[in-house]
């Protein structure tokens, strides 16, 4: 057996194919990185509180049981809060509980696929123990935070991408590290993960507004709809007013209609009336919309008429959201309807939707006047409410001797306004009631008990009414100069026909109308940046689409387009006091001149050039390197008399060419010879 060296045996040889490096990092780094994985894990699902994606109970849960294993991480303990066993065997089961989450729990693949994330990522830090596994990590946090960000509607979802951006950049760039020395066998310094991963998110965020209106655009099917639940729907957005049932009205602040007018509409078109719902049946105590058939508008270049306008008109831009269904609420005294594409009139008379599918929210502009008439005559009839003797009397009360349908109405607004008490909330009331107890009795209620109150009453006189469902008033944005219309500013008031038009009746107390609750100077201004805020990051991000690029390219090719028509213009108003017929006339002349000199001068040859002419005449070819003295040599060898002619020429030309003095006539007593020996 051979013996091995003792240098050997002192210092083994290391084996460099397959180097053997502990690449674990120091306890107090890998918890410290260990912590951040764990808070980064619940970070990502904090928005889902707010977008309402899943249920209250799993989101706690989930937060319950990280935050324990995150306790036992930072006392030095293992992340097994459940045993990892347990964990494995519940991972097998969940399989089949996915199933039936989706199908029976949640009846939602998108609220079971993140109840599944949210296991795995409690999941995973227990599975840790015995597997490196934090890329896996890593990718489930981005899911949560993808499933967070996809349905948020909410300006405030910005910072959370640009933090979550942050961590996230730093832990991979801490991956990264990590791996680095893994395969280099070196220990290195750590980067600077922070600084770094602040500047990579800024600048993706910037390259991203740069380029954001030009990205393809494509639905995002996982957000909701931007107007809401309808629980708190009442007045203006229900196809019928049942009174049989305990009437509530919930406050909602979800924004429904923004309107923008100029400051010379505003004291003829305030406050606003947005109409979207006609009531005109009566049956079993429940006031019902008109029978009616969907019927397309004739649109000329993207402009739907419909009405005649009387007196004088105005203008204004309307974006709006769709409470009930595709139907268009529009300003009252609109007779034209433009960009909303194809309009038809119902589901009821007077009543006007879009006939498309169904969008979040749509941009249009009206002209409006201040009264309008059908644009074809209707034929209208009194309402079918049964008037009791009671009522009747009592109508005939209140008008007198009054015999104008329209003074009538007047005086019916003015009573019911006057002497009957508005109810914000008719749940105050405690028990349902019929227009007649609302009349005869309780003398009491909300807009929709005045509204029929003030119906029945008209009906009781044989003149036509009916109710209108809508938004009243409104909030003027400061900022921008639009009318911010929200869901609490539903509302109901009366219609009365004059026999051309219908004209437009609030027995509602003026005062307890919705938009009459006013908030001090600060907390308006606040509220007025706060609804800015949001509306553009709603119109300009959320619901930026297709049609918006496609305007913005219009727009800008239209800008380039007069751009370089303002610089052709300009340019041709600017020369026109110049080229005029005498200023032509001198230019066309200076140019023939300047081109009969040009032709000249070159025409015109060189004394060297004259006198080489004259040579090859008399058989002598003067080289590049022969002088006129040794051409004139070799004339006077062959040509003597010849030679004694030129030779006083040469003789000049030596003397201009070379001479430091100058005398004048020389060029043309050389010339003048050359010509008499021509001759």
């Amino acid at each position: 057996m051979t013996a091995l060296p003792i240098s050997s045996l002192r210092h083994p040889t290391p084996d460099t194919r397959h180097p053997r490096v502990d690449t674990r990092l120091p306890n107090t780094d890998s918890r410290r990185q260990d912590l951040e994985l764990l808070f980064l894990a619940m970070f990502s699902a904090i928005p889902l509180y707010v977008t309402q994606t899943i249920s209250m109970f799993p989101l706690l849960a989930f937060h319950a049981a990280m935050l324990a294993i995150t306790m036992r991480v930072f006392f030095n303990k293992g992340p097994e809060v459940i045993p990892a066993a347990v964990m494995r065997a519940l991972a097998i089961a969940y399989v089949p509980f996915y199933v039936v989450d989706a199908a029976l729990i949640s009846r939602s693949a998108i609220a079971a696929s993140t109840h599944l994330v949210l296991f795995i990522a409690v999941y995973q830090p227990i599975e840790s123990v015995h597997s490196r596994n934090t890329t896996q990590r890593l990718l489930t946090a981005s899911l949560i935070a993808l499933a967070s960000i996809a349905t948020a509607t909410h300006i405030a979802i910005l910072p959370f991408i640009i933090l979550f951006g942050v961590l996230l950049l730093r832990q991979l760039m801490q991956v990264s590290h990590d791996e680095t020395e893994a395969m280099t066998a070196t220990r290195m310094p750590a980067p600077p993960t922070s600084r770094a991963a602040a500047l990579y998110v800024c600048a993706a965020m910037a390259l991203g507004v740069l380029f954001f209106p030009f990205l393809p655009r494509i639905r995002n099917p996982l957000l909701p709809n931007m107007s809401g639940a309808m629980e708190k729907a009442t007045t203006g957005l229900s196809d019928s007013i049942n009174l049989n049932e305990p009437r509530s009205i919930a406050s909602d602040a979800t924004v429904v209609s923004r309107v923008w007018m100029g400051p010379d509409a505003l004291p003829f078109f305030t406050p606003l009336r947005l109409k979207g719902t006609v009531y005109e049946r009566f049956t079993n105590n429940t006031w019902r919309q008109g029978r009616y058939t969907f019927v397309p508008i004739d649109s000329i270049e993207g402009n739907a008429r419909v009405a005649r306008p009387e007196g004088f008109t105005r203008r204004a831009s309307v974006q709006q959201r769709f409470p009930v269904g595709n139907r268009l609420f529009l300003p009252v005294g609109t007779y034209q309807v433009s960009g909303a594409g194809q309009v038809v009139e119902g589901p009821t008379r007077d009543i006007y939707s879009v006939w498309q599918p169904h969008r979040d929210n749509l941009s249009y502009d009206v002209a409006i006047a201040h009264s309008t008439t059908p644009l074809h005559p209707q034929r209208v009839r009194v309402s079918n409410y049964p008037v009791t003797p009671a009522v009747r009397a009592m109508a005939r009360q209140i008008v007198g001797n009054e015999t104008a349908p329209l003074r009538r109405a007047a005086a019916i607004e003015s009573y019911l306004s006057t002497r009957f008490r508005y109810v914000p909330d008719p749940a105050a009331i405690g028990h349902a009631m019929t227009v007649d107890q609302f009349l005869l009795q309780e003398r009491r209620g909300h807009c929709e008990y005045f509204a029929a109150g003030m119906v029945a009453l008209m009906t009781a006189l044989d003149v036509p009414a009916r109710i209108v469902g809508g938004f009243y008033g409104g909030t003027l944005n400061p900022l921008t100069g639009y009318f911010i219309i929200r869901r609490e500013d539903a509302h109901a008031w009366v219609e009365v026909w004059d026999g051309q038009t219908w004209q437009t009746f609030d027995p509602t107390p003026a005062a307890l109308r919705p938009g009459n609750a006013h908030d001090g100077l600060v907390r308006m201004y606040a509220a007025a940046l706060s609804d800015w805020v949001n509306y553009f990051w709603d119109r300009h991000i959320l619901t930026f689409g297709l049609g918006d690029q496609v305007a913005l390219a219009s727009d800008m090719i239209d800008r380039v387009r007069v751009a370089i028509a303002a610089m052709s213009a300009a340019a041709r108003r600017a020369a026109q006091p110049t080229f005029n017929v005498n200023y032509a006339l001198l230019l066309t002349a200076l140019l023939l001149a300047g081109f009969a000199a040009a032709v000249l001068s070159r025409r015109r040859q060189s004394v060297f050039d004259l006198l080489a002419g004259h040579l090859r005449k008399l058989g002598i070819e003067p080289g590049p390197a022969m002088t006129m003295e040794e051409a004139l040599v070799e004339v006077r060898r062959t040509q003597p008399a010849a030679a004694a002619a030129l030779a006083p020429l040469i003789e000049l030309y030596e003397a201009e060419r070379f001479s430091a003095s100058v005398e004048r006539g020389r060029v043309r007593r050389i010339r003048k010879g050359l010509a008499e020996l021509r001759a």
